[in-house]
């Protein structure tokens, strides 16, 4: 058999890219789709404004039946949005939700990316969010993404005119930036190592839906030139047992926080297809044919990359691939290919040496799932302590038929330069069921940067922590390959404090005991007790941690050990805090504004011994002028977390939290308010049966606040029997 391989487009030259997610594919797929890969040498980048905003199910398609090689780019982390499974908000469900997009992009096939433009929440224009991000620095950023990952083609759901004003303004960054990324006068600092200007051959924009938004009269002309191509999403990728639209559903799902989702396929997917207009060409770009059935569809790469990228035996190994076992002829196919140069002797004379780069990428991965070798990198602990020795194992094991041979270790990332405690000589046999393990030990410096907690580490580079990789140089019959071992690792201080609430401190003229005062230059709390907070540690040594926790300089009260805290090995624990003491208002002379003193609050621990800290965070305190008539009595119904209670007692408001059963009762009189928190009616769908007990509680005079909901769970249904829910008619929109 002749040897095949693949095209793609160069990875990105020191991207943050995200941490591998957990494997879903089964080994199967693994061969399958390597050999698949190896007949593409297109990349499509898919360009969205938030994580959830992508194309799944279509970049699912492009991967899984056609074996390109797809890349999406995100203008935000998505913090600005709402969280459905916690409290987290703001930087710290911009951590949770890069997690989950890559979670997502493991399901699709694709490679996930981020300009860090920070999502400042719900923005109506255009205009709007490029006066928070900056015009031409996120030009800049989209610029440079499109250089370093080389686009043959790009898709995005985002228009620039309608939606929300991060999608506007994505769908404006995305037309300028098809044309910038090749003009070699724009942003030309960004032209060196290896950053070459990139021309995108096509820029399709996706149609609009039935309740959608687009451009309905680009779409007409789009329509009548014949410049529409269509996604089918339900056809069945008989390797996986799905079809791609439930593919990309399941990647959907891990976008948790932004749910629920459905659990099926909704009925209305299973009837529609996908469909994209064409907004872009460049100028010598290839015609779209009329019949065209992909993006990528009469696009043709210089008669002698062709000849090197696509042989004509390309499509000869995957009639060979059985969805239950290996072929042995797979393996000696890919295996003939390696000894015969293919790439490598042509790469020193190609015009496209990042395609071909890429490409070789490929065939590493081809030969890596055939042959069963496997590479893990595991460690003694969840964390690198700075200062401190941490062991890590590096297994190799052959789950293949054919007997390998370790030619040597490269280690990479932090382990760069370390040597394996048991040395062997290489080198070493692998026989086929066998394993060996290579012991080491890695000694953090005390200079290394921490990487908790993520939410502090969204913009820097760290939100992953630090890479520990190696590549060991395997054999099989005169042919070598890499097989990388690749993990990801925080580094954290011994006794970190994960979290701590309230996470504001908020003084409100209630807690000085007095309401009416009158203006003075410094004004000082009643000296009694502050509310308390909880301190989540956790102890990242495989020993006792003895300390204790000081707030601002003052000793603290730790509930379960007074002023000290004992850690066991590895522990996380929850510590009760009271701090005692006064604060002071501060008026500010100008504008008269009041301001607490201090207005920071510093937690650290401190190690038995030691007087430098083992770690420290502040607390932010405010002052609202927020009073609270007497006697008042406010009911809330609470949905996934603490917040709104938290918030109330911060005010100082008595509150109590209701169940259902307590609406269903209807003995609501005793309330002068009633609150149903985020998305109540999704957390307790019960509730809706129960709410006429509220409306009665409404016309007699009680004051119902409800929080924020989505149209699926406020407005009317008559299949889902929802009922108006306000006492007078609300529709909600989509935009």
């Amino acid at each position: 058999l002749y040897v095949l391989a693949v095209a793609m487009a160069p990875s990105a030259n020191g991207q943050q890219r995200v941490a591998p997610a957990r494997d879903t594919e089964t080994d199967a797929a693994k061969v399958y789709q390597s050999l698949l890969d190896l007949q593409n040498p297109w990349t499509v980048m898919c360009v969205a404004a938030h994580p959830d905003d992508e194309d799944g199910a279509t970049l699912t398609v492009l991967r899984r039946k056609y074996g390109a090689h797809t890349v999406t780019v995100f203008s935000t982390y998505g913090e600005g949005g709402q969280n459905a499974t916690g409290p987290e908000l703001y930087e710290e469900l911009g951590a949770i939700r890069a997690r989950e997009t890559e979670e997502a992009a493991r399901i699709q096939g694709s490679e996930p990316y981020f300009l860090g433009l920070q999502d400042f929440g719900f923005s109506k224009s255009s205009a709007e969010a490029f006066r928070f991000w900056g015009h031409e620095v996120a030009l800049q950023r989209m610029v440079l993404k499109i250089r370093q990952l080389r686009p043959d083609v790009i898709i995005t759901n985002h228009d620039t005119s309608s939606g929300h004003g991060h999608h506007q303004a994505t769908g404006i960054l995305i037309l300028e930036a098809f044309d910038a990324a090749a003009d070699s006068k724009r942003f030309p600092e960004q032209l060196r190592n290896g950053v070459k200007v990139w021309q995108a051959q096509r820029l399709f924009v996706r149609a609009s839906s039935p309740g959608g938004t687009g451009n309905q009269a680009a779409e007409d002309a789009a329509q009548r030139a014949d410049k529409i191509i269509s996604i089918n999403r339900n056809e069945r990728d008989d390797v996986r047992g799905k079809t791609y639209a439930e593919q990309a559903l399941s990647a959907l799902q891990r976008h948790a926080s932004q749910g629920p989702w459905p659990q099926t396929v909704p009925a209305n997917w299973a009837a529609s297809t996908i469909r994209y207009r064409l907004a872009r060409s460049a100028k010598n770009a290839a015609m779209l044919p009329p019949d065209a059935q992909t993006f990528l569809d009469g696009l043709s790469l210089p008669q002698t990359l062709a000849d090197e990228l696509m042989p004509l035996a390309a499509k000869a190994l995957l009639p060979l691939h059985s969805a239950n076992a290996q072929d042995d002829r797979l393996l000696s196919a890919l295996i003939s290919a390696r000894r015969g140069g293919l790439f490598a002797a042509h790469a020193a004379r190609t015009s496209d040496l990042p395609r071909f780069q890429l490409m070789t990428e490929r065939l590493n991965r081809a030969l890596v799932v055939a042959s069963g070798i496997k590479a893990t990198i595991t460690t003694q602990s969840d964390a690198l302590i700075p200062g401190t020795i941490t062991k890590l194992t590096l297994k190799i094991s052959n789950d293949g038929d054919a007997t390998a041979l370790i030619r040597g270790i490269n280690l990479l990332g932090l382990l760069r330069g370390l040597q394996p405690q048991n040395k062997l000589r290489f080198p070493q046999t692998l026989a086929p069921g066998k394993t060996i393990n290579f012991e080491l030990q890695h000694l953090t410096p005390r200079t290394a940067s921490i990487s908790v907690p993520h939410a502090e580490h969204l913009y820097d580079g760290k939100l992953f922590g630090e890479e520990l990789a190696a590549s060991i140089n395997v054999e099989i019959n005169g042919a070598a390959f890499p097989v990388n071992a690749t993990t990801r690792i925080d580094v954290a201080p011994a006794v970190e404090i994960a979290s701590i609430t309230p996470s504001t401190y908020v003084l409100t003229p209630a807690a000085r005991g007095r309401a009416d005062y009158s203006p003075a230059l410094t004004l000082t709390f009643n000296p009694q007790p502050s509310a308390p907070f909880t301190l989540r540690l956790v102890n990242h040594q495989n020993k006792t941690f003895k300390g204790e926790i000081v707030v601002g300089g003052l000793a603290a009260k730790a509930a379960q050990q007074g002023q000290k805290i004992t850690l066991a090995p590895n522990e996380s624990r929850e510590v009760t805090v009271e701090r005692y003491g006064g604060f002071a208002l501060v008026q500010d002379s100008v504008k008269g504004r009041e301001h607490p003193v201090p207005n920071v609050l510093t937690f650290s621990v401190i190690e038995a011994g030691n007087s430098s800290p083992v770690t420290q965070r502040r607390v932010r305190v405010v002052y609202s002028d927020a009073r609270v008539a007497a006697n008042l009595r406010v009911g809330y119904v609470r949905s996934v977390d603490d917040t709104l209670r938290n918030a109330l007692t911060a005010l100082g408001v008595e509150a109590k939290e209701l169940t259902v059963e307590d609406v269903r009762a209807g003995n609501l009189q005793n309330y002068q308010a009633i609150i149903i928190d985020n998305r109540g009616y999704l957390a307790h769908p019960e509730l809706v049966g129960a709410n006429s007990r509220l409306m009665e509680y409404v016309q007699a005079g009680g004051t119902l606040i409800v929080f924020y909901h989505r149209t699926n769970e406020w407005n009317p249904d008559p299949q889902r029997n929802r009922p108006q829910l306000a006492p007078y008619p609300i529709i909600l929109g989509n935009s």
